[in-house]
């Protein structure tokens, strides 16, 4: 399998792909849709280049963290313990936990879907990546349709 590529940087594209792939396999084994994980990898290459490493604005110990820019990153590694740092595989464990448990994910009037049904929609790319970033992400400006363009680039290359 695979490793992490990780770290306080932007990554290349090849880079990304390599990390969406060890993303989308664990994701698939927790029962999640491809078109619900492609919309979260839309989402994810805008907020961190899908770098479990990188810091909001390569500023360590600063704003957010991580493949969802967890703001603060506390929200992450004070639940993550030892070892929270550069650990994909534990940011994916961290998000699932979201998902199953009722935190960061909360359904808006826009897109009235829950964490549930997100993780097994088999609506679009496009759509479900609007869903995670009004739902999930939530951030300032919301007006980012490039987010759906990526996320049907990631549906279209996993599915390759």
């Amino acid at each position: 399998m695979a490793s992490w590529i990780t770290g306080n940087y932007y990554l290349s594209r090849t880079q990304m792909e390599n990390n969406a792939t060890i993303l989308a396999e664990y994701f698939l084994s927790q029962g999640w849709t491809l078109n619900a994980i492609a919309a979260m990898l839309g989402n994810m290459q805008t907020e961190s280049s899908i770098n479990p490493g990188i810091w909001q604005g390569l500023k360590e110990f600063k704003g957010g963290y991580g493949l969802v820019q967890w703001t603060p990153y506390t929200n992450y590694s004070d639940w993550a313990g030892d070892n929270w740092q550069n650990n994909g595989n534990l940011e994916c464990n961290r998000i699932n936990y979201e998902f199953q448990n009722g935190l960061q994910y909360y359904p808006t009037s826009d897109f009235p879907m829950t964490a549930a049904e997100f993780m097994v929609s088999t609506e679009t790319p496009e759509y479900l990546a609007q869903v995670f970033l009004n739902n999930y992400e939530r951030p300032a400006d919301r007006n980012q349709p490039q987010r759906s363009t990526q996320a049907r680039e990631w549906y279209d290359f996993l599915q390759g």
